[in-house]
């Protein structure tokens, strides 16, 4: 069988296979055995269009036995970036051999310090948590993937301070634009936009390692509007409601358990 006939004259489909799945010049009987790791019942269920992998399975299944270094997941979710140059610049190499293998990846800059703040080296203040995300968006589009744009998320809380910064990145269009946005939204913040108070006070809060606390006060109400404008007008950020993704899970009742962040897959 050829990919025409079984993609029934599907252009796209098809140029969706040759870019994607199809490793070289193999043939789709080829890909089948290979995808299928050479099982019938398998490449059956794919041929009758029952039972497909996921993207990566398509496109990597046996690819190690030519020497490749591949994933069959198509996405990870990392450790938040530690607040240091070597944690940031360990995120970028972690994000870079990720890419490299043809996954996703979901990071959270929640614990990186806000523009400002006292660090110890030559520049005695930092940009910000948000200056870094160009960095992080950069490694995505340097590092490719065959037939395939890399995918990152970067989230953050939304009691960080630089939140409104966060969600105003991307309305300049040449800035970030390899990555989705996400803000991680709890009921604490929630049940003050929904509240009567016309002024509800948001805390924002930022504790330093040496002790110090970094706060900036805004109104629930009109971040929250700011957060829904610019998802209208640019698509983004979205919202991940931290609450019901810490509480309905199966693991909630576990203490010792803690996401870390969400994949590009789990955009709210």
């Amino acid at each position: 069988m050829e990919i025409r006939e079984w993609l029934k004259g599907n252009t796209l489909g098809e140029d969706i296979w040759k870019n994607k799945y199809q490793h070289g010049n193999e043939t789709f009987n080829e890909w089948l055995n290979r995808v299928s790791n050479g099982d019938d019942e398998v490449k059956q269920l794919m041929l009758d269009k029952k039972f497909l992998f996921a993207g990566r399975i398509l496109s990597n299944r046996g690819l190690d036995k030519l020497g490749k270094k591949v994933t069959y997941s198509n996405c990870y979710v990392l450790p938040q970036v530690d607040d240091s140059i070597e944690g940031i610049y360990k995120t970028c190499s972690d994000l870079a051999r990720t890419f490299s293998y043809g996954g996703g990846v979901g990071i959270d800059i929640s614990k990186l310090r806000p523009k400002g703040s006292k660090v110890n080296n030559a520049a005695k203040t930092t940009t910000g948590a948000c200056s870094f995300m160009n960095t992080f968006s950069d490694v995505t589009e340097t590092i490719g993937q065959n037939g395939r744009r890399g995918a990152l998320m970067i989230s953050m809380d939304i009691n960080h301070p630089e939140i409104e910064e966060f969600i105003d990145i991307k309305t300049d269009l040449n800035s970030v634009t390899k990555a989705n946005i996400s803000i991680r939204v709890d009921d604490e913040f929630m049940k003050k936009v929904v509240g009567e108070d016309d002024n509800p006070i948001h805390m924002c809060e930022f504790i330093l390692d040496n002790g110090e606390i970094i706060t900036k006060e805004v109104n629930a109400k009109e971040l929250f509007m700011k957060l829904c404008e610019n998802n209208w007008n640019y698509a983004e950020p979205g919202i991940l409601y931290w609450s019901n993704i810490e509480d309905y899970n199966i693991l909630s009742e576990d203490e010792e358990f803690k996401y870390e962040g969400i994949n590009p897959c789990a955009l709210v």
